[in-house]
């Protein structure tokens, strides 16, 4: 299940948040990865309760990245030193993720939102602040933006999600029924968490283990001591609970987005949509809809922001700042040009 939910969102970042349809980019270990395997400065954002921050450079703004679901913690391995020679980027685990205490439940993104604002503070980094988000981390850009608009100098939203897009997937035809059949099994992985022994069957290590053939024995050992860990798991069921028009509590990061929303102004505002749609055993027709649906979301989201436009990186998956870091340096390169060219107006 790890490696097949992940893959849902390397689709369409959710639709349910559950199906499996490909795999984040297989890459060989290296060392732009080795500073995500080990925790550097615990910052404490409440009472006994720390998250993980990794930050390089120097200068102002703070450029704030934010991974997907699942994560991978190396999302940012090769955006976050490039865009360190130009000012301070930071990356940090989220509440249940990585070096990262959990947190209280639910893991909704008004939660997630709330982490990240007293993490900035604690952390003495001060704004304006450029949000870079993939996937999941969509939504959390769009409430920090509602948010926090007068701290923020400028966003780059890399394949994200959007409010509402599980309903809106849902209303195209036979959609619904086939990512209804996907519907993870939390419970299985939680169980192989709380018996604290590694599962040896090929079913529990597909589904309850990240394995990549290219990690290197550090690599292993440290992304099987977080699948292991159990306050990981019941994270990963309450972000995917909180987003899902499905869940017993409906969908909470939808109505707290509803309730938040306004115009972003003038904000420098960049979204990246992949150009590779994969929906395994979807008919052409279906493909289409929900391809046009993907990109119509983001367009909706560049439109809040009279800065803001949307553009779709050739070749691509849903990855996009691990298949052409390029594009996605070259994207936070120019917010940040529109930022510096914003204050002089």
């Amino acid at each position: 299940m790890k490696t097949q939910l992940r893959r849902s969102l390397a689709s369409l970042c959710s639709v349910l948040l559950c199906g499996a349809v490909i795999e984040k980019p297989a890459h060989a270990f290296d060392a732009a990865a080795a500073p995500y395997y080990h925790a550097h400065r615990l910052v404490e954002i409440a009472a006994g309760r720390k998250l993980n921050l990794y930050c390089v450079g120097s200068g102002s703004p703070v450029v704030i990245f934010d991974y997907g679901w699942g994560g991978p913690p190396t999302a940012w391995e090769y955006i976050q030193p490039a865009i360190g020679r130009l000012t301070t980027a930071c990356t940090y685990d989220r509440a249940g993720y990585g070096f990262s205490d959990a947190g209280p439940l639910p893991r909704d993104t008004s939660a997630l939102v709330t982490d990240l604002h007293q993490l900035l503070v604690a952390a003495h980094l001060k704004p304006p602040y450029v949000f870079v988000g993939h996937s999941l981390a969509g939504l959390n850009g769009a409430l920090f933006a509602d948010r926090y608009l007068k701290q923020m100098a400028g966003m780059v939203l890399v394949d994200p999600a959007f409010a509402h897009q599980d309903e809106k997937f849902n209303a195209i035809p036979g959609v619904k029924e086939r990512f209804a059949s996907f519907a993870p099994d939390y419970a299985e992985c939680i169980a192989v968490a709380k018996s604290g022994q590694l599962p040896t069957d090929a079913k529990r290590i597909q589904d309850c283990l990240d394995r990549d053939p290219h990690d290197n024995a550090t690599a292993r050992a440290v992304k099987d001591r977080w699948d292991m860990s159990v306050a990981h798991w019941i994270t990963l069921q309450s972000e995917d609970e909180s987003s899902s028009p499905l869940s017993s509590g409906g969908n909470l990061d939808g109505a707290e987005l509803d309730a938040a929303r306004r115009n972003w102004g003038d904000l420098p505002l960049i979204v990246l949509t992949s150009s590779n749609k994969h929906y395994a055993g979807f008919p052409a027709k279906q493909i289409s809809a929900m391809s046009e649906l993907w990109k119509s979301g983001h367009d909706e989201l560049a439109s809040r922001s009279t800065r803001g436009r949307n553009s779709v990186v050739p070749g691509s998956d849903h990855y996009i700042q691990l298949d052409h870091p390029d594009a996605v340096i070259q994207a936070i390169e120019q917010v940040l040009k529109m930022a510096n060219q914003r204050q002089t107006e």
